[in-house]
């Protein structure tokens, strides 16, 4: 009679994992809260992770959304059109809610102090004042955004929030519209995951907004997940199209360790932004970063570098390492930069009384199609207004 009621618990057992296994594999969102509990118990642990180590709620309010201010050290190893090396200090702030930004140089050409190179910002315009140039100034209309906020997080994405909203977690996948489609997304790895579309209604996920700080919004939220057969989470992908059509934000990776970032332009141009993290420096949170600009011509314009950031007690140490500027396969500028970002109260102007009302605004389509011929423009008048430019030659 044991040996018969064993057999039979036996065959539940198996039955169950059988039924659990089939929900886990079949069942859209059985693998949908499976992917959640992975990625809280097994992603936020990876030193892979984008955010590891990093409390975002901290980084967002009193760096990302606040009034800082910054100094350090850069070096320009290679300039295009300029055959020597430049070094100098440089300063500034940057304020979200004045909507400005400054960065002041003061920089050395071999031993000889050539004076000063200032950049400022404000909204969608970007300014180049260059005493060294013999006050040689203009401004460029990018025509975005340059002061973009992220979320007033009311609290850090940690392995405690998820536990502490399991039962809202639960409710929540059980009321959004996932579906599976036939879309496959192949890691850098090789692995193959599946897509699940997931449609969030207007009004669904209170507690969601109320970690991200915003108000609920008017309209349905799309966004993707990609998940491979042990429901881990490869990558993830928000439609912004209801700010921007064809906007998103991707996070990708096998522990989410790289962010994307693109937004269609104006007269069909397009600008491309990843951060990845390097998790094999375990001392200090390191990236690697790259934006491409894309023109209507086929043409681009690239940034990339290697940044490492450090807390320390009063802010932020960070080095921006081998940086290059590049137009098409022409490097534009190479250097490097490193210093200190801290949080300022009580904030005064940040252009300290500037005037940039009568500097001529140049048309960005002028540049990037004849970038070469701007830049030429600039060495030359340059050479005329400062003698110590000839000397060089």
């Amino acid at each position: 009679m044991k040996k018969k009621k064993l057999g039979i618990i036996i065959v539940v057992v198996l039955a169950l994992a059988i039924i659990a296994k089939a929900e886990l594999k079949y069942n859209p969102s059985a693998r949908i809260l499976a992917s959640v509990i992975n990625f809280s118990e097994t992603t936020l642990n990876s030193p892979d992770y984008l955010a590891y180590n990093i409390d975002l709620k901290d980084l967002f309010i009193n760096y990302t959304n606040a009034d800082i201010r910054y100094s350090g050290s850069a070096y320009i190893k290679k300039l295009k059109g300029f055959p020597y090396s430049i070094s100098g200090s440089i300063g500034g702030e940057r304020s979200a809610t004045q909507r400005k930004f400054s960065c002041k140089s003061n920089l050395d050409v071999l031993v000889l102090d050539v004076g000063e190179l200032d950049v400022y910002a404000q909204d969608k315009t970007i300014y180049l004042v260059a005493p060294l140039l013999g006050d040689i100034s203009y401004g460029f209309d990018t025509g975005s955004d340059l002061f973009l906020t992220a979320p007033n997080l009311t609290n850090d994405i940690n392995h405690q929030w998820f536990h502490e909203n399991k039962k809202n977690i639960f409710n929540f996948v059980r009321k959004i519209d996932i579906e599976k489609t036939e879309n496959i997304y192949v890691d850098e790895d090789g692995t193959e995951s599946e897509e699940f579309k997931i449609t969030v209604p207007q009004g669904e996920g209170d507690f969601i907004w109320k970690l991200l700080g915003m108000k609920a919004p008017d309209h349905d939220i799309i966004c993707s997940i990609f998940l491979d057969e042990h429901n881990h989470t490869r990558k993830m992908t928000f439609d912004l199209s209801y700010k921007t059509k064809g906007a998103y934000i991707s996070i990708l990776g096998k522990n989410c360790s790289t962010m994307e970032l693109y937004a269609p332009l104006p007269d069909n141009e397009q600008v491309i932004a990843t951060i990845k993290r390097n998790g094999n420096t375990n001392y200090t949170n390191s990236f690697t970063n790259n934006i491409t600009y894309t023109t209507n011509l086929g043409g681009t314009y690239s940034f990339d570098c290697n940044t490492l950031l450090n807390y320390v007690d009063d802010g932020i140490k960070f080095e921006m390492t081998d940086f290059s500027v590049m137009q098409n396969k022409a490097t534009l500028a190479e250097g490097y930069v490193k210093g200190k970002i801290a949080t300022v109260d009580n904030m005064g102007d940040v252009f300290n009384g500037t005037d940039f009302s009568d500097v001529t605004i140049i048309d960005w389509d002028t540049i990037k199609n004849d970038t070469a011929s701007f830049v030429d423009d600039v060495i030359s008048k340059a050479r005329e207004n400062v003698s110590i430019f000839n000397f060089f030659d």
